[in-house]
């Protein structure tokens, strides 16, 4: 038997993502672009992850995400917190 307090919540560690937007009404899918995001953290701030984009609308790209910090498997960001990797280089 486990006791109460050894066990997590199972929300335990998860934060908001400041820069996450709702999913617009309309976007374009496409093939995964390499791509790097600069994520805002509610608790650990600011950090750049190489991930994928798998959408976008003109204002907004969605990516992938998986860090267990974050409760979903993709976010919508703001265009200008994404760059465009070559996907060769990674630069």
């Amino acid at each position: 038997m486990v006791a109460s307090g050894d066990v997590p919540a199972w929300w335990a560690g998860h934060q908001r993502i400041l820069n996450a937007r709702s999913v617009p009404e309309r976007y374009t899918r496409c093939e995964p672009i390499p791509v790097r995001v600069r994520l805002r953290w509610a608790d650990d701030g600011v950090q750049h992850l190489d991930t994928h984009a798998t959408a976008w609308t003109t204002p907004l790209v969605l990516i992938q995400i998986d860090d267990p910090r974050s409760t979903t498997r993709g976010i919508w960001v703001p265009a200008a917190d994404v760059t465009r990797l070559h996907p060769d280089t990674g630069h």
